[in-house]
């Protein structure tokens, strides 16, 4: 670049804005959750703005910008660049290139990049006499390929123009262009450059009258070929994952009276998080800390805060709920009582009982529990987290014997004690009911060891087991 030969000029007539797309003259892309970005205090639709008259033929003019790092990866809507003549005595044709970079135009990435060809893409036309034109580039939203910026550990992603051909070169890159004949990049003002290290400048070798070969910063340029205001640049985007999870919650089991903590991983700018036990939103105080922070804490847990827990982590651009994580108990209460196995001779010391829980009258257990029996039958388990105080219905059941009801059961938050069994015997096919199957069963097994078959715990399949399958035909599951 050229020692800059500004020229302010009054407000411009930017009504024939130049819209540019891949798949022709297109509008600007529209998105559901857009935000544009700028250095420039310009208005782009018209206003006073510097004319940068020493830009040279090949050099171009660049904004970066730095983002939030859960933004990315992100879509480019839209990019703008105001280009003007000043007291032009001709109509000016430049062609001129966009530039999409990963980064900034310095150590980044050239992603993207597209030359007018007055075909698809028309030349810019500016001119005669004072005027200027908003040359926006954009993707036609129907078209597959669009441009999608990575993060690529800056945060930042950067838009430029470059002068590809002037409208009226000099014979020599060391001549400045003359500014009657051609139209040139834009800065904001005189005296307002607010962003020097994100607006770049990538100049042409002319020799020591020029500026620094390649790009700089304007913080990086000597301040004679510094422009005095920020390039009118700005570019519009979107999120293409404006709100993700990445990490869900996890169920947990802390002791009665122990902390627990549900933890969520989530991607997206200026994310806000909200949490729920079951359909109701909690709120900070009790038991609970963190509710709008993606750790939520629970002091102190007992069975009231037992249950389902889920997120909502939403910001301007989506909304998105969390799977459900359960917090469980343990050492909250006991179950205990005693199980009499009808019709067994063998010790119940070390036998396994299944134990399931449910509301009263349903069909579904709300908890299912083990239970080993000592030499007594007598039994102690811990009550499940899920179980609030209540009523409920209690089952039991083991291999061979039928399953037998307690009927509302009270459950306190200490548990409950006296829950007491008598299993009858015989059922030897698991079916519910002892019935000529199970006969069959026992003889089919005559002679063996087999667990169902040997019914009375004698260790050995016999007349006995089959007696006691006759004794107990009939009978079903309670």
């Amino acid at each position: 670049m050229h020692m800059p030969l500004s020229y302010r000029f009054p407000r411009l007539a930017l009504g024939a804005t130049l819209a540019t797309g891949l798949l022709g003259l297109s509008a600007p892309a529209k998105a559901q959750c857009a935000i544009t970005v700028t250095h420039s205090a310009a208005n782009f639709n018209g206003g006073t703005f510097v004319a940068q008259a020493g830009f040279a033929e090949g050099e171009a003019a660049a904004a970066s910008y730095t983002l939030d790092p859960g933004a990315f990866p992100i879509k480019l809507n839209l990019m703008e660049m105001i280009f003007a003549t000043s007291n032009a005595s001709v109509l000016t044709t430049t062609v001129y290139e966009v530039l999409v970079y990963e980064g900034t135009p310095a150590s980044g990435t050239l992603i993207f990049s597209y030359q007018s060809n007055d075909i698809d893409i028309p030349h810019l036309r500016v001119g005669p006499g004072t005027a200027g034109a908003n040359v926006q580039f954009s993707i036609d939203p129907g078209d597959p390929e669009q441009i999608i910026i990575n993060n690529n550990g800056s945060n930042t992603f950067s838009v430029g123009y470059r002068i590809v051909e002037h409208n009226d070169p000099p014979i020599s890159p060391i001549l400045a262009p003359n500014s009657a004949t051609n139209c040139f990049p834009t800065t904001d003002g005189q005296n307002s450059l607010n962003f020097p290290s994100q607006n770049w400048l990538d100049a042409i070798d002319i020799g020591p009258f020029g500026a620094p070969a390649g790009w700089s910063s304007f913080s990086q340029l000597p301040t004679q070929f510094r422009p005095t205001g920020d390039w009118n640049i700005r570019a519009t985007y979107e999120s293409v994952n404006p709100v993700t999870i990445t990490d869900q919650p996890d169920d947990t089991t802390v002791n009665a009276g122990q902390t627990a903590i549900f933890n969520v991983v989530a991607n997206g700018p200026s994310l806000q998080y909200r949490w729920y036990k079951g359909t109701t939103p909690l709120d900070n105080g009790g038991n609970y800390l963190g509710v709008t922070n993606d750790t939520l804490v629970i002091l102190n847990a007992q069975a009231a805060q037992t249950g389902t827990y889920h997120v909502v982590v939403s910001n301007t651009c989506g909304t998105v709920t969390s799977n459900p994580a359960t917090l469980n108990l343990t050492g909250s209460g006991q179950l205990s009582g005693n199980v009499t196995l009808n019709d067994w001779v063998a010790t119940p010391s070390g036998q396994q009982m299944q134990f399931q829980i449910r509301a009263v009258g349903g069909a579904t257990p709300l908890a299912s529990f083990n239970a080993t029996l000592n030499a007594s039958g007598g039994f102690t388990a811990p009550l499940p987290g899920t179980i609030a105080p209540g009523t409920y219905d209690l089952y039991c059941d083991a291999n061979h014997w039928l399953r037998e009801k307690r009927a509302s059961v009270s459950i306190s938050a200490s548990g409950a004690t006296g829950l007491n069994f008598i299993l009858n015997n015989g059922d030897s096919d698991g079916s519910g009911e002892v019935d000529a199957a199970d006969i069959d069963v026992v003889i089919g097994a005559f002679g063996g060891t087999a667990i169902m078959a040997d019914v009375d715990g004698s260790g050995e399949v016999d007349a006995a087991d089959i007696d006691i399958v006759i004794a107990n035909f009939g009978s079903t599951d309670d």
